[in-house]
């Protein structure tokens, strides 16, 4: 058997002698463990898993397999299925003694910058590729096989695109940055109302975690987003109050600069704090943002002063409103009506302005039974007019669709102002 690489650590950071905080790394340990025996096994070895893996499991572990729903199942999955990953990322699980001083000194001078009573906990774990990392409470749970790659990292075994470029524009070496990072997100109110808010939410974690470890934080994109500052910004402007986040957060698979978001929230954070006089104050008011309050959102950001030209951002909020692009009409019928004739087959929706070919259409909560559509046949040649094939419609049915928001936009780049637009109708009876 190979020797385990990582002993288990339990650290525990004072502060102020009255609340402490833990550090658990044994998940690893005991995964490895049973990783090995697994390898050598050729049967029992659900019962391997369990005797050295998951009856030892932190509760950290257990919460975190509860939240996003994995199983033994999964980890015998991607065991079986990558050992080439598994045996090229072993060596970057290991977190010393080092690391763990650097983040536990990190987390004493958040205390100091930002007082509070938190006592949540941080996990390091092995979490079956399923999660990079969430927050519970206090707690922060971090599945380190999707943070700690890098260039040596074997992912040609994967399928799925999104696995294969995750380390991408990650190393190993930002453990401790991410982890701060991630524990910023415990203090944070949820929600997020929009990319401005999400930015923001984001950006102002990495900005905490560089003053907390009190170095400057380097990133690809941050690099690319210095590099290209005013590009980036001009088009974060066009994009801010858009609730379609694919072009600047988790878009690696399609974007060769991904998380641009991210620069874009560290930023304007950066330059809240800079301007403001009282640093712990500034500290506290970035923590505690409401990121559902749009009146907040815009606060923060005019105080901020990243837009040097003293853009109203009220005026540009209404001015991108007036541009989004909206359902005008149903020409069949109107919409909720009764008494639709069940021979129609097609329905034309007609919108405001001229819109791109990928518009979103999806079922509503009651299912494709009552799903009316045969196929999308596409927009017209004013590209105003979206026109759906039907199926054989029944008499007296009723019948329903959403119009949504995921990646359904105008031809000039304005994202549909709606999460789901509900298109419904009832049948004639014969």
């Amino acid at each position: 058997m190979m020797r385990n690489i990582l002993p288990t650590v339990i650290i525990l950071a004072f502060f102020n002698t009255t609340k402490a905080q833990k550090i658990f790394t044994s998940d690893i340990d005991n995964f490895w463990t049973a990783y090995d025996h697994i390898r050598k096994a050729e049967n029992n070895k659900k019962e391997i898993l369990e005797t050295y893996f998951l009856n030892k499991k932190t509760e950290g572990l257990k919460n975190f397999m509860e939240i996003k729903q994995f199983n033994e199942d999964d980890y015998l999955n991607v065991i079986e299925k990558y050992p080439q990953f598994w045996n090229s990322i072993r060596k970057n699980t290991s977190i010393d003694s080092k690391k763990i001083s650097s983040i536990n000194k990190a987390l004493k001078k958040l205390k100091v910058l930002y007082p509070n009573n938190s006592n949540g906990n941080i996990y390091y774990t092995i979490g079956a590729l399923k999660s990079g990392g969430t927050t519970h409470n206090e707690d922060l749970f971090l599945g380190i096989e999707k943070i700690v790659g890098d260039k040596n990292t074997v992912v040609s075994e994967f399928d799925n695109e999104n696995l294969q470029k995750m380390f991408l524009y990650i190393n190993s070496s930002q453990l401790e940055h991410i982890t701060i990072h991630e524990f910023a997100h415990t203090f944070q109110k949820d929600g997020e109302i929009n990319v401005l808010s999400k930015a923001i939410k984001e950006g102002s974690c990495d900005l905490i975690a560089e003053l907390t470890m009190s170095q400057k934080f380097s990133s690809q994109y941050i690099d690319y987003g210095f590099k290209n500052y005013d590009t980036v910004k001009s088009a974060f402007k066009n994009e801010m109050f858009s609730r379609n986040f694919g072009n600047w957060f988790y878009n690696s698979n399609t974007s060769k600069n991904p998380d641009l978001g991210y620069f874009v929230g560290y930023v304007i954070s950066k330059k809240y704090y800079d301007n403001a006089k009282n640093k712990k104050e500034a500290i506290k008011d970035i923590l505690e943002l409401d990121f559902n309050s749009e009146e907040a959102i815009f606060q923060f950001l005019e105080k901020s002063k990243f837009f040097e030209d003293n853009t109203n951002i009220r005026e540009l909020k209404s001015a991108y409103k007036n541009n989004q692009p909206k359902i005008v009409r149903i020409i069949e019928f109107e919409n909720n009506s009764q008494n639709v004739d069940p021979k129609i087959k097609q329905i034309q929706i007609v919108f405001s302005k001229p819109m791109n070919e990928n518009i979103s259409i999806n079922f509503s909560k009651f299912g494709k039974e009552h799903f009316p559509l045969k196929k999308i046949a596409g927009l017209d040649n004013t590209k105003t007019i979206l026109t759906l094939e039907t199926v054989d419609l029944k008499p007296d049915t009723e019948y329903d669709f959403y119009v949504t928001d995921r990646g359904t936009k105008s031809e000039d780049g304005y994202h549909f102002p709606e999460q789901e637009y509900k298109v419904s109708f009832k049948t004639e009876k014969k």
